[in-house]
C-alpha cells in the first residue's frame, strides 16, 4: 500500500497542470500504484475566505472516498474562520486543515496561528503547512513565491504539544530547526517526500551525495511520510525515492503508508 499525504486538486492561475480534477488525480494515482492521497484545494489558497473552496472540493472528491481524504484551506485573517473548522470537519468530514501564512498574510508562530492549532488539536485535524508551493525561482511575478519559516514552524510545535503537524514540500531539513532542535524529535511532526533532497549534491561528487543519511541514522524515518505533490509534481519523484531510501523494509513500510494511516485513521 502507499497513502500519498500531499496531493492537490484544483486550478493553478500561474501554469497549466494537467489532469488537475480529481478525476485526474485518481488516475494519476491508479497510474503509479498509489492507493490513498490526502487532497486539498488549488483555489483555495487564494481566496479570502477559502471555505466555498472547500465545500467544492468536498463535492469533488466525494464519488472517490475509497482514495481521496479532504484537507481543508483555513484563512484564520478570516472572520469566520472557526465556522469554517467545525463545518469543514463536522460536515465535510474533512481529516486535516492546510494553512498558508505566506499567502494569507500572518505569523506562524504567532497568536493567531496558535490558536488556529490548538482549535485543529482539540478535534484531531492535522495541521499541514506547506513549506512552499512552488520553487520561488520559477513563480510567476503576482506570486509572493514565499517559503515558511522551518524555524517558526518548530516554535508552533513547541508552542501547542499537543498538535501533529505535516510540513509538505520542505528543502533544508537536516540543517533546520525542525531538526537540529533535538527537543522537538519526540514531537508529532512530519516531513514528506514531495521536494526533500536525499541526493543533493550528486551533480557535485559520490561524498556529497547523501547529506539525508544521518537524519535516517538519527531516526529520522519516525517524521517521514511518502508524498508526491501531485499534479504540480510527477508522482515517479517521490516514488523512486521511496524505493531508494537508506532504510530497513519495516521502515520503508511506515513511511509508505503506516504512519499515514496512524495519523489520518484511515485504511
Amino acid at each position: 500500500m502507499i497513502f500519498d499525504t500531499n496531493a492537490w486538486v484544483g486550478t493553478w492561475p500561474f501554469r497549466h497542470l494537467t489532469e488537475s480534477d480529481a478525476g485526474g488525480l485518481v488516475s494519476r494515482m491508479d497510474r503509479a500504484g498509489i492507493d490513498r492521497a490526502v487532497v486539498s484545494s488549488i483555489e483555495a489558497i487564494f481566496h479570502r475566505n477559502p471555505h466555498p473552496a472547500n465545500e467544492r472540493l468536498a463535492n469533488d472528491i466525494a464519488p472517490y472516498g475509497d482514495k481521496l481524504v479532504g484537507a481543508a484551506t483555513i484563512n484564520p485573517t478570516y472572520p469566520a474562520w472557526e465556522d469554517d473548522i467545525r463545518d469543514a470537519h463536522e460536515t465535510l468530514r474533512f481529516r486535516a486543515v492546510r494553512l498558508f501564512p505566506q499567502y494569507h498574510d500572518y505569523d506562524i508562530a504567532g497568536s493567531l496561528a496558535k490558536k488556529v492549532a490548538s482549535v485543529c488539536a482539540e478535534r484531531g485535524l492535522i495541521i499541514i503547512i506547506p513549506h512552499r508551493v512552488e520553487d520561488v525561482r520559477q513563480r510567476q511575478w503576482m506570486d509572493p513565491g514565499k517559503e515558511v519559516s522551518l524555524g517558526a514552524i518548530a516554535d508552533l510545535i513547541v508552542a501547542v504539544p499537543e498538535a501533529t503537524v505535516i510540513v509538505p514540500n520542505a528543502r533544508g531539513i537536516i540543517d533546520s530547526p525542525l531538526w537540529k532542535r533535538e527537543d522537538l524529535r519526540e514531537r508529532r511532526w512530519f516531513v514528506d517526500t514531495s521536494l526533500t533532497e536525499f541526493l543533493y549534491g550528486l551533480h557535485y561528487s559520490i561524498d556529497r551525495a547523501n547529506p539525508m543519511w544521518g537524519f535516517f541514522e538519527e531516526g529520522g524515518a519516525n517524521h517521514l511520510l511518502f508524498g508526491t505533490h501531485q499534479p504540480f509534481s510527477y508522482a515517479a519523484s517521490a516514488l523512486v525515492k521511496l524505493a531508494t531510501l537508506p532504510v530497513d523494509d519495516t521502515a520503508r513500510e511506515k513511511i509508505a503508508w503506516r504512519s499515514a494511516v496512524e495519523i489520518f485513521g484511515t485504511s
